[in-house]
């Protein structure tokens, strides 16, 4: 019988089992082994472990810090807070007033009425608390005071000086002439100082108008001279003023004197207030941003809108076109 024919890779001999094989491998086993012990050595030295904190502020059975609360200090907190509400509630309601006065001046801002000045014959309309804003009413109502007095001044001078004429002493030889010079600068100094500087100062205040501003302080400047020069009292002037006040005192007319004195009295408190009206009125037109070229730009549009410079020109170009 033919012998079967061996496997070749049936080896009777296990070469696992070669003795520096199996050395090795023990070897190896070993270090794995020691590798673990070290390994879970180091895990214990590196484990966190929690500590209870009896501190703990949000613990189930922390306390919280005692109070005490007295009667007496909730009616006083009570009685603060009501204080307060009250205050609150009274700047509330003046608000709303100022908000519903200040919408009622815008609506009426601008709007005109029927004449009412002067009272005596009206033929224009003047109201400062509607045509001119809220911010320069003060300042227009100062002017008009000083125009006021200015128109009593004039009375006052035109009384002083009447009666100047018939109780004067002989060293004053114009109380005629005085007198009749007066009597023609209370009616048309009062017309003037209306229309020449107190009508364009309002008119700048209510529409910010370089030309109008401009008008009152060529206007009002001479207004200023004129008024100390009326308080010096030159003679034959219609001022009654310091000179004839002294000459009077001197001479014992005390009557006419103390009219006189009124008169300069009032010629020197309106013409300082008039300085003071006109730097004021003068830094409002600084910081407002008016200019001279501003003034000329709105007085040629004036002028170009007037029908009669329109007529005067077209007349002017057609003479001289009819000439050539």
């Amino acid at each position: 019988m033919a012998s079967q024919p061996t496997n070749p890779f049936d080896d009777q001999s296990n070469p696992f089992q070669d003795p520096s094989i199996t050395s090795a491998l023990n070897s190896n086993r070993t270090e794995d082994s020691f590798r673990v012990e070290l390994t879970s050595a180091n895990d214990d030295l590196t484990s966190f472990h929690h500590v209870p904190d009896n501190n703990d502020p949000y613990a189930a059975n922390a306390s919280p810090p005692s109070r005490t609360t007295t009667p007496e200090s909730t009616n006083k907190a009570t009685a603060e807070y009501k204080e307060r509400e009250m205050a609150l509630l009274k700047k509330e309601r003046e608000l709303a007033e100022r908000e519903r006065d200040l919408e009622a001046r815008q609506m009426n801002f601008g709007r005109k009425g029927a004449s009412n000045f002067p009272p005596c014959f009206p033929f224009m309309y003047h109201d400062i608390n509607s045509e001119v804003p809220l911010a320069h009413q003060q300042t227009v109502w100062w002017l008009y005071r000083e125009w006021l007095l200015f128109e009593t001044t004039l009375v006052l001078n035109f009384i002083a000086c009447l009666a100047l004429l018939f109780f004067h002493p002989p060293s004053v030889t114009s109380a005629a002439t005085n007198m009749g010079v007066a009597l023609t600068q209370m009616f048309t100094h009062t017309a003037a100082s209306f229309f020449l500087w107190y009508r364009p100062v309002y008119n700048a205040y209510m529409k910010e108008t370089s030309l109008y501003y401009y008008f009152y302080f060529i206007f009002n400047g001479f207004h200023i001279l004129y008024t100390f020069y009326m308080a010096i009292g030159i003679p034959s002037t219609g001022g009654a003023g310091l000179i004839l006040l002294v000459t009077l005192f001197t001479d014992g007319y005390i009557g006419t004197a103390v009219l006189t004195l009124l008169a300069t009295i009032c010629w020197i408190v309106m013409g300082f207030l008039a300085v003071f009206l006109f730097w004021k009125t003068y830094n409002h037109y600084k910081a407002a941003g008016h200019t001279f070229d501003e003034a000329k730009s709105e007085a040629y549009t004036h002028m170009g809108r007037s029908t009669v410079v329109r007529e005067a020109a077209a007349n002017a170009a057609w003479n001289s076109a009819t000439r050539r």
